[in-house]
């Protein structure tokens, strides 16, 4: 780590030879803002690498539908349809300043949504064409991070782990003229003995003959709402309470997460034919599995990735899956669309499980239509997913009444025997499958603020091994924010959830309703130009019928963004948390290296902090370097299993580089 720092201090010597660039430091602040409260993962970095995505394939403005708009982030309806009328006015946008004074949109709306749209115009040149020109317009992305760990935990002190303390990872990105791509990432994790553990790549390329897309190698398939297919990552419900509902997906993507497990490998091509878009697939890739030693079937599919011991090395690559289909998707207009699925997957070998909501046999079908319409300022969309034993279904509708207020309704309807193997859905639980729910969300502002508002009621119908008995809950969330002086935000959230479990009552155990709210109270101020604070206050209550003693628990929380110099950018946070048990946790979403999203649960009693620099250059040499420190003064070990730390104290460095040429 000391060439790290030496590196660092290298580039704050010389900064003053760097002319100034754009900073783009501030895109990545607002989508940790963005991000924050839709995902609760420890750590993950798939749905950073979609948003990513979507900023290196910009969106063509000046030809784009309300549909194309509505694929950026947490982009509504009233929003998208202002922009086009805006853009058909004016006759193109082909600067920022075009987007200024759009009725309905605010500057604030306008800055988060520029890294997504390319403001150009759509230049007709062929993948051959662009083979012509060699390497005039070739660029490389380049990004390097290291992860390591400074207490000692258990699985390398009894020597099970068989690699080395550091988790690596490196990705390399070309972009050839805009229309050939290619990527190859390597990753090894903590505890994995070669750098190359996990290896992905893929290849790209648009406009190749009667093709509009080919991807070659690892790649992502996304259709209609996630009941039979999507990536496998998805947004919970959050803050924002009209637009995380309905998904847009864009078919087959190139992969380019470390998620080793959930992707497709092989080919998937595009073809648009009038109205058409055609999208066939196909995927052949190894899985990390679970086998019965006697039947040696599938006992379960593993995703965790890690490969340290010989129980989990043993486990590795040992299923192959095999997935073909296509989807057909049929434009009317630019304002509907529907869209059919068909995929085939099978195993080389079969599942051993045979209960109520477990896979069965070796081979798969799944057929899905999904739909989305605009009608003036009403959005639909839905699925309807069968797996040749019974149908899921989803129905979306987000109503705009006007620039002020809107709201959006969700019915759902997932069976206890849909089983899908690449669900990612909107619901509780997110795997589409014996769950009934009704969701129903408004936002409205005011002249005092802005408000968010959700209600969810859901219920798993069918008892199951997990829950003996069927369950229900529901969900309610608040959420104001008010710019109360011209630099500072105050921020309020109130959330209710409450939920059937199963807990022990003596000596038996049955189903008790569990209630837990949550109350926040943030701030946050503008001090100077370079220098911003956010000061966060968190109380969890938990209270469970039959269960005794009742649950609490508190978070305080103060930030720091402090910008010194320019191009450089330096977070730190300081955190006081106290809660009862780990069921009484609070979660808090913090900076990162950029391209990691960490979202941890505090609970106990302790602190935690953290200091993050990330630095750029004219030359597009961006570093990132980040301490973070746990402290539990009450605990005499941290974490368990393998992965347990003799001690109170959890500290840990993040290096990255990232390198644009």
């Amino acid at each position: 780590m000391k060439y790290a720092f030496l590196i660092l201090f290298f580039f704050l010597i010389y900064s003053p030879i760097f002319s100034q660039q754009e900073d783009t430091t501030k895109t990545y602040d607002e989508i940790n803002d963005l991000l924050e409260d839709v995902t609760q993962d420890n750590e993950d970095t798939q749905i950073y690498d979609s948003i990513e995505y979507l900023m290196a394939n910009p969106i063509l403005l000046n030809t784009a539908s309300v549909n194309d708009l509505l694929r950026i982030p947490l982009m509504d309806i009233q929003t998208a349809r202002a922009i086009i009328r805006h853009r058909n006015l004016k006759g193109g946008i082909y600067k920022p300043e075009d987007l200024s004074n759009i009725e309905g949109v605010s500057q604030d709306e306008i800055n988060r949504i520029l890294p997504f749209l390319n403001l150009g115009d759509e230049k007709e040149i062929s993948f051959f064409e662009a083979l012509s020109t060699q390497f005039k317009d070739v660029k490389f992305n380049y990004r390097f991070r290291t992860q390591n760990d400074l207490q000692l935990r258990k699985g390398f002190a009894n020597e099970k782990y068989q690699g080395s303390k550091a988790k690596i990872y490196s990705r390399l990105k070309i972009n050839s003229t805009n229309k050939v791509y290619a990527g190859i990432l390597t990753e090894k994790d903590a505890g994995e003995k070669s750098l190359t553990d996990f290896t992905s790549f893929h290849l790209r390329i648009e406009d190749l003959s009667i093709f509009k897309t080919v991807i070659l190698g690892d790649y992502i398939y996304e259709f209609g709402q996630g009941l039979a297919l999507w990536s496998p990552y998805s947004f919970s419900k959050g803050t924002d309470a009209v637009n995380i509902i309905s998904k847009r997906g864009s078919n087959a993507v190139p992969y380019t997460s470390a998620d080793e497990n959930q992707f497709f490998r092989g080919a998937a091509l595009k073809l648009n034919l009038n109205r058409f878009t055609i999208s066939p697939f196909f995927s052949s890739n190894k899985k990390d599995a679970s086998i019965d030693s006697v039947t040696n079937k599938i006992n379960s599919l593993l995703i965790d990735g890690y490969h340290r011991t010989d129980s989990e090395i043993s486990k590795k690559n040992r299923v192959t899956e095999k997935v073909l289909g296509t989807s057909i998707d049929y434009n009317f207009d630019p304002n509907i669309r529907i869209g059919l699925l068909y995929y085939h997957a099978s195993y080389d070998r079969e599942f051993s499980s045979s209960g109520l909501f477990k896979k069965s046999g070796d081979s798969f079908d799944f057929l899905s239509a999904s739909y989305s319409s605009i009608f003036d300022r009403i959005y639909l969309s839905g699925e309807i997913s069968y797996n040749m034993s019974s149908v899921a279904s989803i129905h979306n509708a987000n109503i705009s009444v006007d620039k002020n207020f809107s709201l959006v309704f969700s019915l759902r309807n997932f069976p206890r025997n849909f089983i899908s193997l690449h669900a990612s859905s909107f619901g509780e639980k997110g795997i589409a499958q014996n769950e009934v729910g009704f969701y129903s969300g408004i936002r409205f502002r005011t002249d005092f603020g802005v408000f968010n508002i959700y209600y969810d009621q859901f219920k798993f119908p069918i008892a199951s091994s997990t829950y003996n008995f069927s369950s229900s809950g529901n969900d309610i969330m608040i959420y104001y924010t008010n710019k109360i002086f011209t630099n500072t935000e105050l921020r309020l959230k109130f959330k209710n959830e409450t939920k059937d479990f199963v807990e022990s009552i003596g000596t038996e155990r049955g189903l008790v309703k569990r209630s837990q709210q949550n109350y926040r109270a943030e701030l946050y101020y503008k001090v100077a130009k370079n220098l911003q604070l956010r000061t966060r206050i968190e109380y969890v209550y938990l209270t469970s019928t039959k269960i005794e003693p009742k649950e609490s628990g508190y978070l305080v929380l103060q930030d720091i963004k402090y910008i010194p110099i320019q191009n450089l950018n330096i977070y730190a946070r300081y955190i006081f948390f106290s809660t009862d048990s780990y069921n009484s946790r609070i979660y808090q979403f913090e900076n990162d290296v950029i391209g990691v999203m960490t979202n941890p649960a505090l609970y106990g009693e302790g602190m935690r902090w953290y200091v993050l620099a990330r630095y750029s250059t004219k030359f597009g040499f961006n570093i990132s370097l980040k301490y973070s420190e746990l402290y539990k003064p009450n605990e005499r070990t941290l974490g368990s299993g393998d992965s347990e730390i003799q001690g109170n104290l959890d500290n840990r460095i993040n290096f990255q580089i990232d390198f644009n040429f």
